[in-house]
């Protein structure tokens, strides 16, 4: 019996059977085509090195290629030949799932390490605990700002504290870098150890619905948010609204508990 002819030996005891059966094609065909498409995508990173953004191209070369290694094989024993190359291929591409399961498990082991040493760090005190009248506290809370509010905030406390913070470290012997994107006002302090994980601290604008009870007209206003990212992704806390001091204490208490990370897992 030919295997591949059992769908179609199967749709003959069902009512409007040609019907079934190019139905049944045309969903093989598209398997087939979206199946290619994204092995195409997998490989065409690979070779990129992980760039997502790659040329049309390149993108074109590498289906073509798939599609005349399976044309190749096609003609050159017909589907055994698909099976045997298959077969053949799953040894050593089981090795690199095995590799990729240590890489995954050794990441996991170092997020895992990473919260119990925020857990354990004692910190110093720092200008970011340093108290701040009332009434500043009560109106950064109350406050809904817009986004350029938020942009010159970005621009006026958080940049020059980062640049601050990196002459200090450059001082020290310590390499950095700040990367500032001034379409999106997304400010990044890179603080580079070398083959170890280096500490990044990252401030990015957030939009959020306003609370109802702020919104004067039916239509849902946003405001904004200063928020804090580190390497292991959103802090989810605001720094709108604070003093150039505090965010260099900020910095410096997150880029401790990463020291102490980096001591943990030596």
């Amino acid at each position: 019996v030919d295997v591949s002819l059992a769908l179609f030996k199967f749709l003959e005891y069902f009512p409007a059977t040609e019907f079934l059966s190019g139905i049944a094609i045309i969903m093989v065909v598209v398997f087939f085509v979206t199946s290619s498409d994204s092995s195409a995508m997998v490989i065409d990173m690979l070779a990129s090195t992980g760039e997502g953004k790659t040329p049309v191209w390149q993108r074109v070369f590498w289906s073509s290629l798939i599609g005349l290694v399976a044309l190749v094989l096609m003609l050159a024993g017909g589907l055994k030949a698909l099976q045997t190359a298959t077969i053949a291929t799953a040894l050593p591409f089981s090795i690199v799932l095995l590799v990729s399961g240590y890489g995954l498990l050794k990441a996991l082991a170092l997020d895992t390490a990473k919260k119990e040493s925020l857990t354990q760090t004692t910190l110093a005190p720092s200008h970011a605990n340093v108290s701040i009248p009332w009434q500043t506290r009560l109106q950064n809370i109350t406050h809904f700002p817009e986004r350029k509010s938020v942009r010159v905030f970005m621009r006026s406390v958080v940049l020059p504290a980062m640049k601050s913070l990196s002459r200090e470290l450059e001082e020290q012997g310590v390499e950095t870098g700040i990367d500032f994107d001034r379409n999106k006002s997304i400010v990044s302090l890179n603080v580079f150890h070398g083959e170890e994980q280096d500490f990044l601290y990252k401030v990015s604008p957030r939009s959020y619905v306003q609370p109802s009870f702020v919104i004067d007209d039916e239509e849902e206003s946003k405001y904004y948010r200063a928020e804090v990212f580190l390497r292991e992704g959103g802090q989810d806390y605001d720094i709108m609204g604070w003093t150039k001091d505090q965010v260099i204490g900020d910095i410096i208490d997150q880029y401790e508990k990463h020291m102490h990370f980096l001591h943990m897992v030596r």
